[in-house]
């Protein structure tokens, strides 16, 4: 038998005794049977954190605070608190904390998504290769790359997850493919307080594409990936909270919530009021990243809006303030609180792109020019000198592209991809720059997005009068481009006449072919 290492030595007290109390502290509990019946369905300690702020504060010249800086409150209540209407704050919490988890599992299931499509790219079981994550450290030069202290302890943590699942989709891919899980199923068992782990794990690039794809912004317009992972750490621990049944309502929650950089710089800012104390650790900045989050997510739910309107209603006919969970005195000012309100879906729409082809940056792109002609290439150089040759002759090539619209560019950020496939033996491939500049001349003055977005649709979707594949399907120019020579591929166009089947991009919801 062991004894409890505690000091605590207050008494057990039955549900009279505990009546007896909170009238004699000053509380007016309504008849002896209504005051058990609530006693006995909630418990004294959980309605405790709700009456906790009606106890009496300590008259002046006592000390309001103590050592710790807490605020001291004393045994007894001010007067007219009523059981009854702790009753009522409880309620309007267990509803708070059940609409917040829908809300919340909205999100995660997003997440679990976005992580897994991301890392799926880059190889079907990413989350065990560390090289997948950059989560390797090399500390002797001879040496081979070692999985970092983080990443073996996060390995360790999903695999008692992936042992433990026990979901039919996860019976079959065992019996079918082995223990281990692809990515975009092991999303789907982790936590997500796991899931928000694995986001911290990834390469900076995967994590500021992320970020810019829910508009979540440095000060200099990249993506904030470090706000962005702190974000996903402060849903993961009000999520644990609402699905314990803690409180809510008046808490501080204990991981403060990150301003993204631009929200810091300029104060007129959509998130700024996240930079302020008061509100980066109370319910109202955990809704404003939700309304955020969910404008990119699923931008016609007005669930947080209608969660924000369901707080304040409670605020008049309940009795608390809204300034209690956060709320600022302007917030119903801000246009993120207006139910038309959309942000830019351009992000969104680039990061898809991104998800579906391999692309390089600029300078990873100027860099695989290798074919560029150097201008007075006979002059004699030092190899310094060559080199700086080299490069200007590789970022005027790409200018010169751009200029005349022959490659597919995506924007995303502040920073600039070019899908990988246009390139071949260190320069654009022709075939495909003659094919790119008549489709995008025909897009007119249209978003740049939404141009990027029609080439890739025609490039990628299956033509039915190209040469079949092997097995007789039908195959999409890109396809056809990456298994024939550039002439065999012209002419396969041509004799399909497959640039008809393109569509403007104003015509994409309509789905009518650019004649």
């Amino acid at each position: 038998m062991t004894t409890p290492n505690s000091t605590y030595a207050k008494p057990f007290l039955t549900v009279p005794e505990q009546i007896r109390r909170l009238r004699g502290r000053g509380m007016d509990c309504g008849d002896n049977a209504y005051a058990a019946e609530v006693l006995q369905r909630y418990g004294y300690y959980r309605l405790s954190g709700y009456w906790h702020l009606y106890r009496d504060r300590p008259a002046p010249p006592a000390p309001r605070f103590d050592e710790e800086h807490r605020e001291i409150r004393l045994d007894t209540f001010v007067p007219g608190t009523g059981l009854a209407h702790v009753v009522s704050l409880y309620e309007f919490d267990h509803e708070l904390r059940m609409r917040l988890g829908d809300v919340l599992s909205t999100v995660e299931t997003a997440f679990r998504f976005f992580i897994g499509h991301r890392l799926g790219r880059i190889d079907a079981f990413a989350h065990r290769h560390p090289w997948a994550l950059g989560a390797t450290r090399q500390e002797d030069p001879g040496a081979p790359p070692e999985p970092t202290a983080a990443y073996r302890e996060w390995l360790e943590e999903y695999d008692r997850h992936e042992q433990r699942a026990r979901g039919d989709f996860v019976v079959h891919f065992r019996q079918q493919y082995g223990p281990h899980l692809p990515i975009w199923v092991a999303t789907e068992v982790m936590s997500f307080g796991v899931l928000s782990s694995l986001y911290d794990l990834m390469l900076q690039p995967d994590q500021e594409i992320l970020a810019a794809r829910f508009q979540v912004r440095t000060a200099d317009g990249h993506g904030d990936r470090g706000a962005l992972g702190n974000w996903l750490n402060n849903l993961r621990n009000v999520r644990n909270i609402c699905a314990h049944y803690g409180r809510v309502w008046n808490r501080a929650f204990d991981v403060l919530i990150d301003a993204p950089g631009q929200a810091r710089k300029d104060a007129d800012d959509l998130l700024a009021s996240l930079a302020e104390e008061g509100t980066n650790n109370r319910l109202y900045g955990v809704l404003l990243v939700l309304r955020h989050l969910l404008l990119s997510i699923a931008p016609e739910k007005g669930d947080v809006v209608d969660l924000a309107d369901f707080v304040e209603e409670k605020s008049r006919t309940v009795g608390f303030g809204m300034e209690q969970l956060g709320f600022p005195d302007s917030w119903r000012s801000s246009p993120i609180w207006d139910r038309a309100f959309a942000l830019d879906r351009s992000p969104m729409m680039a990061a898809s792109l991104l998800d579906r082809a391999e692309c390089m940056t600029a300078a990873e792109t100027r860099a695989s020019l290798t074919g560029a002609e150097v201008i007075d290439a006979e002059r004699t150089r030092t190899p310094a000198q060559a080199a700086r040759a080299k490069k200007a002759a590789q970022r005027s090539l790409l200018r010169t592209y751009l200029k005349h619209n022959v490659v597919i560019e995506v924007e995303l950020g502040g920073t600039k991809f070019y899908p990988a496939f246009q390139f071949r033996d260190g320069k654009i491939i022709d075939a495909l720059a003659e094919i790119n500049q008549a489709l995008a001349r025909s897009c007119g003055g249209s978003d740049p997005t939404d141009v990027a977005r029609a080439l890739l649709d025609w490039w990628q979707t299956p033509h039915p009068d190209l040469p079949h594949g092997v097995d007789g399907s039908d195959r999409s120019p890109l396809e056809l481009l990456s298994s024939a020579t550039e002439e065999e591929f012209a002419a396969a166009i041509d004799e399909a006449d497959a640039i008809r089947s393109f569509v403007v991009p104003h015509d994409l919801d309509r789905g009518n072919a650019c004649e």
